[in-house]
């Protein structure tokens, strides 16, 4: 790979090499959504290759660190999202980090915008929930990411990326523990309601589920719903309205156990006597309102001391490798 990187390298290098318009090569980096595959993979190609970065004042800016970690989540109202942005704050201050917080709303648009965003503000390493559960996404800011050497420490939601760090639930676990727990109250009907057929997140949850339950209970339902509270009202709402309550409803995060609860309380059914809850993630502030569930809790604490810690040695040393470590939860009763 020629070494040109002392030089002052531009878009119309870039554009030259690639044999495209400098407007095309622009929109290469804007907006890549624009532009076709093979011109994009082309113009990509030859950034890489001579070392341009979007601007000359970026690539300037790069030489520096900002002591600064952007943490863009999917929605920070999830008690789960928000209380480990708190914490991952933090703990990035005791690493002498500031930190740019970001909500991406569970939109692909915001997501762009806000990486594109923290790139601007020169951040050292960004820590990232994505929006998409589905088993392949793979954004476009993912290929500029790269070219620029800002780590990314993914969380919860995980991507194929080879260049990525990342921090995981053992959703696998989670599911079996749920069925271990539910094979112990000698429940014989349940009704699962999980997160979109094709994520990552809810395919291995239900596998542990059916590994623990397949043969030893009457019936297993699996309803495929969303990661979000009316989603899986919704989803409750027509199973109930057609069926008879299960011994148990397991809802496959905390948002989709809210809203079977929403649900059941619609249906006058009462929880706990009427029908049972186990939630996979904890219900934030249920035991206020009576309820007192068993669940899967996570500890968001170590969950937000490994994503800085990684952030922080990727930030700092550009030839550590990326790492993934994974986090088992733990049956609450």
């Amino acid at each position: 790979m020629a070494d040109n990187r002392s030089q002052k390298v531009t878009l119309e290098n870039v554009a030259a090499i690639a044999n495209v318009s400098k407007i095309t090569a622009s929109r290469a980096f804007s907006q890549p959504d624009k532009v076709h595959p093979d011109t994009l993979k082309r113009i990509l190609e030859a950034a890489d290759k001579i070392g341009y970065v979007v601007n000359a004042a970026a690539r300037s800016l790069r030489a520096k660190s900002s002591n600064t970690i952007g943490i863009v989540s999917p929605d920070m109202a999830n008690p789960f999202f928000g209380g480990l942005a708190k914490l991952m704050t933090q703990e990035a201050y005791r690493a002498g980090y500031d930190t740019l917080l970001f909500d991406s709303y569970e939109s692909k648009e915001n997501e762009a915008r806000i990486i594109d965003k923290l790139i601007g503000y020169n951040v050292d390493a960004i820590i990232l929930s994505v929006v998409s559960a589905e088993r392949f996404y793979r954004p476009d800011y993912i290929k500029q990411l790269e070219l620029l050497n800002i780590p990314v420490i993914l969380v919860d939601r995980e991507m194929d990326i080879k260049h990525c760090s990342g921090v995981y639930i053992d959703n696998l676990d989670c599911g079996l523990q749920a069925g271990r727990y539910l094979l112990s109250q000698k429940a014989k009907n349940i009704v699962i309601i999980s997160g979109p057929e094709d994520s990552n997140v809810a395919r291995d949850r239900v596998t542990g589920l059916q590994a623990a339950l397949q043969g030893n209970v009457d019936n297993i339902e699996i309803l495929y719903a969303d990661f979000l509270m009316n989603e899986a009202y919704n989803a409750t709402n027509h199973y109930l309205k057609h069926h008879q309550a299960p011994d148990y409803f397991v809802g496959c995060n905390n948002q989709i156990s809210l809203g079977i609860i929403k649900s059941c309380i619609n249906h006058q059914l009462a929880l706990l006597k009427d029908v049972s809850l186990f939630s996979i993630d904890e219900v934030s502030y249920a035991t206020i309102y009576g309820f007192n569930f068993p669940c899967i809790s996570h500890d968001l604490q170590e969950i937000a001391w490994q994503a800085v810690s990684m952030a922080v040695r990727r930030a700092s040393d550009k030839a550590a490798k990326p790492g993934k470590v994974i986090v088992r939860g733990k049956l609450g009763l």
